[in-house]
């Protein structure tokens, strides 16, 4: 990902954008893909792995409801490689797959297991290292954001998993909802963009499937805007963050009726601190409303793209480019090499 830069452009539309109105193509293609694939399903459990985007990809469509079917086991990379002794099946998403820590962890316990790399790159070194190496997609994702690599990722994941765990799912009733999104959203989406200039610290909260909400969309607001944020559980939000909240904060939300309650408690609390709110579906200082879906696994993406949509028009409001992660300062761009010398993300 980071040995080649994407094109540098110099306003709207960014990369970002181009990627983020190209998602339903990427998800058609992974669907096409996942109709013809034909997997072995007694080899459990399955260990879903990546790194990052990867990792929260594979856990947004991993999850089942009432978590009561443990066949599948969301496991980070690194923690696969380094502290774990899995026995079944490694399935690893990794959109270049070539990230280093993914890899490691597959060639480290590819004794001892059945392993899968998922991957938009045909000859990444995850697909060659694997026992069986899948590309999905419709091709790479050019911005460092990873946008449109995360539902094609997320996808795959939902489907293996609703094959594994024998739940039925239809992924053309997601992709119908996803094309649709963007319309219902964007004006509103950047209406409020322009409203938050002042914002300096984002903290995004979900809880039950939507957790991993959180995680996702916080790492895309840090790379998108370089505006601090962190994603948290929403009622652990409370148990030690409040202590940092302040004028210039933003908090995100994902509500429905499960939490409306707690939600609420969270918005009125706010306004006495004077931190501004931002609620998915629900009431908060600022609100984005749209359709939900019976299935809360799918409501989980919707309101991942939301979010990302949020975090492309706080960059383009801010002068940011979203697609660089700061590369364009040779300082970042050094620290990227440390971390990830060429060849390894």
């Amino acid at each position: 990902m980071t040995d080649d830069l994407p094109e540098i452009r110099k306003g709207h539309p960014f990369v970002m954008y181009d990627m983020l109105k190209d998602i339903t193509n990427g998800l058609n293609s992974t669907v096409k893909v996942s109709e013809t694939l034909s997997i072995d399903l007694s080899n459990g459990p399955f260990y879903f792995t990546g790194n990052g985007t990867a990792y929260h990809a594979a856990i947004a469509g991993s999850q089942v409801p009432d978590n009561s079917d443990h066949s599948v086991v969301n496991v980070q990379a690194f923690e696969l490689e380094r502290f774990w002794k899995p026995r079944g099946t490694i399935v690893a998403f990794s959109h270049t797959g070539k990230t280093k820590s993914t890899i490691d962890a597959v060639l480290r316990h590819k004794k001892n297991n059945y392993t899968m790399g998922i991957s938009h790159y045909q000859n990444a070194p995850l697909m060659n290292q694997t026992d069986r190496g899948i590309l999905i997609g419709n091709g790479p994702d050019y911005s460092l954001c990873n946008t449109k690599a995360f539902f094609d990722n997320a996808l795959f994941s939902l489907i293996l998993s609703s094959r594994i765990r024998k739940s039925e799912f239809d992924p053309e009733i997601l992709i119908r909802i996803m094309d649709a999104l963007p319309q219902q959203i964007e004006n509103r989406v950047k209406e409020i963009a322009g409203n938050l200039s002042d914002v300096r610290k984002i903290y995004v909260m979900g809880a039950g499937l939507d957790y991993v909400f959180a995680r996702e969309t916080a790492q895309k607001i840090r790379e998108a805007t370089h505006i601090f944020a962190e994603g948290t559980e929403l009622e652990e939000f409370n148990h030690g963050c409040t202590a940092v909240m302040d004028s210039e904060t933003l908090l995100i939300m994902a509500d429905n009726d499960v939490v409306d309650d707690r939600v609420g408690d969270i918005v009125r609390g706010s306004r006495v601190i004077g931190t501004k709110t931002l609620v998915l579906n629900g009431n908060g200082d600022f609100t984005i409303d749209f359709p939900l879906d019976d299935d809360p696994r799918v409501n989980v993406f919707s309101n991942i793209l939301a979010v990302y949509y949020f975090a492309y028009y706080m960059a383009v409001k801010r002068g940011i480019n979203p697609d660089m992660l700061r590369f364009e300062d040779r300082a970042y761009r050094e620290y990227d090499n440390i971390i990830f010398p060429p060849g390894t993300h």
